[in-house]
């Protein structure tokens, strides 16, 4: 076996199993379970992993991935040849083809990254989350252990008291902390002074008698800087606090260096203090916790009221009605330009469109010029297909489309990169099985109530917070990458997206990218997304393919 992660509940599956260790660790435990129930064995643990198993009696190999896809795998098949890692820089090393995936780069240019079981080269692939992959005498099969839509309860729910679901609730998320504190090395928790993060060193100082480590990284970016709120939630529970401050120059210094770590293309800018903090938190700790997957279960995010709004929209107007506001927002001027593509987008599967639009990322029609495509081929728009004909609100839906996607494909991946980096190891609570489907089977009225978002994490946070702390406005991660493009790093837009280069490279129309660099130093700032994700991927094509 070759495995790489956590099973934090082993001591309770080696008595289940009757298993008696020889060691301390999680992997003698992993190996000696499957050897007794194969496969199965996998519904009994609770944790975050990427395993490989070469079954010596029946001569099988297999490969694991956790449910929800915290650790990652990558695998290279052609004739005869497989080879698979955690990461892909890993397998490029090898002699082997690298043939861009023009598919792919269709679904990075209308998402900010390349969706799970796809790959940007051809031939490349990942083992989704909830899968294993099986090979035998040469042939391999890939098959689903753990289907999370299978696991959402039949309408209607029954109705839950708030008392009885916070206690409930308040229970699984302790046991997910006290879990996660398993370890023979430090230990600490990030926390920015928002719910998630707050809730979760709440709990993980509840279950020490001593300050638990905390750590918080205050930035120097007008607008964007957490610290001080971070400071009075350590302070309330007299955790043991440190806060670093870095400068936009730290941010700056390292962006033509972060396709180093991210070994494929992803747009996300909140990367670069990503890694920052992971770099500052490794020199405290070696193990900590984090708060994703809270905003995905409790609906914490803005594009839930503005799909609302939107989809009324289109639902009772024909086009005339749009066409006419579109019209007017971008007769006033820059600021509203962008806010006026929300009337252009498609009425077939507008969720998809509109999570594209809310990341700036670039239209299904933007990337057909780009790429000089008669068609395109967006995975993401049958992810959503699948959801909306389930009976469920629309809250519901996106809800589980940001769990399915967003949350699997963009913030674990964004994190484990992060912190593998920096030699630190990071666990995610709010990810525990039990509380995953708890969590999102719950009334959507312990979600979202009278405009608060986030409601049931709230009401439970009041136990430990006072109001003002709980019910704060939510902040995002900084990254100001329009500002940075417009001044620092203007000259990334002259160096990567050279007209002569891309003209060469061959993969984009270069007409299309002089247009948007144009629109964008005249004033249109929305593109700077766009503009930071061609950036990206021309860094990243520079390093992987013409210098390998």
């Amino acid at each position: 076996m070759v495995y790489n992660g956590e099973v934090y509940n082993y001591k309770e599956i080696a008595v289940q199993y009757n298993i008696s260790p020889r060691t301390t660790s999680d992997s003698e435990i992993i190996i000696e379970a499957f050897a007794q129930k194969g496969i199965a064995c996998l519904n009994d643990f609770n944790g975050m992993f990427a395993i490989a198993i070469w079954d010596t009696v029946d001569k099988k190999f297999y490969l694991i991935r956790d449910r929800f896809g915290v650790k990652p795998i990558v695998c290279y098949q052609k004739d005869d040849d497989f080879v698979f890692a955690s990461e892909l820089k890993a397998i490029l090393k090898l002699p082997i083809e690298k043939k861009i995936n023009k598919t792919a780069v269709q679904n990075y240019l209308f998402l900010e990254y390349v969706p799970d079981a796809h790959c940007i080269l051809e031939n490349f692939y990942k083992i989704p989350k909830g899968h294993y992959l099986v090979w035998e005498n040469g042939k391999t099969t890939i098959k689903q252990y753990y289907n999370f839509f299978e696991k959402i309860a039949t309408r209607p729910l029954p109705h839950k008291n708030e008392n009885e679901a916070l206690d409930e609730f308040e229970a699984l998320l302790s046991s997910a902390v006290r879990y996660r504190q398993i370890s023979d090395v430090p230990i600490g928790a990030f926390l920015s002074g928002g719910t998630d993060s707050s809730l979760i060193c709440a709990l993980f100082q509840k279950q020490n008698t001593n300050p638990v480590n905390t750590f918080t990284i205050g930035f120097d970016v007008t607008g964007y800087d957490e610290s001080a709120y971070a400071a009075q939630v350590a302070q309330i529970l007299k955790t043991n606090h440190s806060e670093t401050r870095l400068t936009e120059k730290n941010s700056i210094d390292i962006v033509e260096n972060i396709v180093d770590y991210y070994d494929e293309p992803f747009a996300a800018p909140s990367t670069i203090p990503s890694y920052l903090v992971c770099n500052v938190a490794r020199k405290n700790v070696t193990v900590a916790m984090s708060g994703d997957g809270g905003d995905e279960l409790f609906m914490g995010y803005g594009h839930y009221g503005l799909y609302h709004k939107i989809k009324r929209i289109f639902r009772f107007d024909a086009g005339l009605g749009r066409h006419l506001i579109k019209s007017v927002l971008q007769q006033m001027g820059n600021r509203y330009n962008r806010a006026s593509r929300l009337f252009d987008l498609p009425s077939e599967n507008l969720m998809a469109h509109l999570w594209s639009e809310q990341q700036y990322m670039f239209s299904e029609k933007e990337i057909q010029k780009l790429l000089n495509a008669n068609e395109t081929h967006l995975s993401i728009k049958d992810n959503w297909s699948e959801i909306d004909k389930m009976a469920l609100s629309d809250f519901e839906k996106i809800s589980l489309f940001d769990i399915d996607q967003y949350l699997a494909n963009n913030l674990l991946y964004k994190m484990d990169i992060a912190s593998m980096a920096s030699a630190l190891e990071v666990r995610t609570p709010y990810l525990d099985y039990r509380l995953m489907e708890y969590s999102y089977n719950l009334p959507e009225s312990l979600k979202i109530k009278n405009g608060t978002a986030k409601y049931l994490m709230k009401k439970l946070l009041e136990r430990y917070l006072p109001n003002d702390l709980v019910y704060r406005r939510k902040w995002g991660f900084p990254a100001p990458i329009g500002k940075w493009l417009s001044g620092e790093l203007s000259y990334l837009i002259d160096k990567w997206l050279d007209i002569q280069k891309i003209k060469q490279q061959g993969l984009f129309n270069e007409q299309e990218i002089n247009r948007y660099i144009k629109e964008f130093r005249s004033g249109r700032e929305f593109h700077d997304k766009r503009l930071w994700s061609l950036i990206f991927f021309q860094m990243w094509y520079a390093k992987y393919i013409e210098a390998q």
